[in-house]
């Protein structure tokens, strides 16, 4: 039994086993390492000495939670899902004998937190926005065939900003009508293009990227300087596009709720919601279903015939 003793020393075997057995991605063990150096510093409280394992306990853990102050409670119950998945770790693969935070509970209440979307008109008016930039020299032409197929992209597939960046010219197969995704814990899943805009948007960019030397291996989406789009880049054309239209706050993720949301209102099973998002659990996307209740009551409470009957 390979064990250790300081909690700097496990927490870096925890973060490396993080990457390599769960796949986690470098967005997620980025915001495990800061809370888990959060900890670490705590228990150090300012002295530059090593923590032993040893000192961490039940108490110690609900010391660290007490003293985050105006934390919001969903960042709390993050917080210490770490801790204990951490733990949780060290006793199954053996690395202390025992968990001494076992069955430790948080008794923060946490709200449901509604998903924000986006207007249909709005999202109409982003994506006529992208095929009326102008400029008619070569670069801006070829910005624009990139904003279109990137906006119709978001909005057709519900994509994670992570997963569109990795999105290369060989994972698209246009016979089969299908895109490959790798998302989530390293999970394949293929997406099917339904939409004839976002069909033919999607061919006019793999057509001009061909034509520029990309092969199947090179990223669907570039930069001015032809390296692959980071997820800020993304970020920054909805932006772009967002203010000519006012100014409007638009990121991808609200592309990801909206698409969700108005296939549920049309009538598409959650199911298939769940296949498109890349959920691992179908509870994950019965979130939806209190947004269209929502939209629902909205919807009655303006177009009931009882609320027009002056009487």
């Amino acid at each position: 039994m390979n064990q250790f003793n300081e909690l700097n020393s496990g927490i870096k075997w925890f973060l490396s086993h993080c990457a390599d057995h769960r796949k986690l991605s470098p967005h997620t063990l980025k915001a495990y390492r800061h809370d888990l150096d959060g900890f670490l510093q705590f228990l150090k409280d300012g002295k530059e000495t090593e923590i032993l394992l040893s000192v961490v306990n039940r108490d110690s853990v609900r010391r660290w939670l007490g003293s985050m102050g105006g934390a919001k409670p969903r960042t709390v119950r993050r917080r210490l899902a770490v801790i204990k998945s951490m733990f949780a770790g060290f006793e199954r693969y053996e690395k202390m004998p025992s968990n001494p935070i076992a069955g430790l509970r948080n008794e923060v209440k946490v709200g449901l937190s509604l998903p924000r979307t986006i207007a249909r008109s709005t999202v109409r008016s982003l994506l006529n926005s992208t095929r009326r930039q102008a400029g008619t020299n070569p670069k801006a032409i070829l910005r624009k065939t990139r904003d279109t197929a990137l906006v119709e992209l978001l909005f057709a597939t519900g994509m994670r900003v992570g997963e569109a960046v990795t999105i290369n010219i060989g994972h698209i197969d246009m016979q089969r009508l299908s895109i490959s995704v790798k998302g989530k814990g390293n999970r394949e899943r293929e997406i099917p293009i339904v939409c004839d805009a976002f069909r033919d948007a999607l061919e006019t960019q793999m057509v001009e990227r061909k034509s520029s030397g990309a092969g199947m291996t090179d990223p669907l989406f570039v930069n001015r300087q032809g390296a692959r789009m980071s997820d800020q880049s993304i970020r920054a054309v909805l932006r772009r596009y967002a203010s000519l239209m006012g100014n409007r706050h638009i990121t991808p993720h609200m592309l990801r709720h909206t698409v969700a949301t108005l296939l549920l209102e049309d009538g598409a099973d959650l199911r298939h919601i769940q296949r498109l998002l890349g959920h691992s659990s179908i509870t994950t996307t019965t979130i939806y279903v209190h947004v269209t209740e929502r939209s629902q009551r909205r919807i009655l409470a303006r177009c009931h015939p009882r609320n027009k009957m002056n009487i």
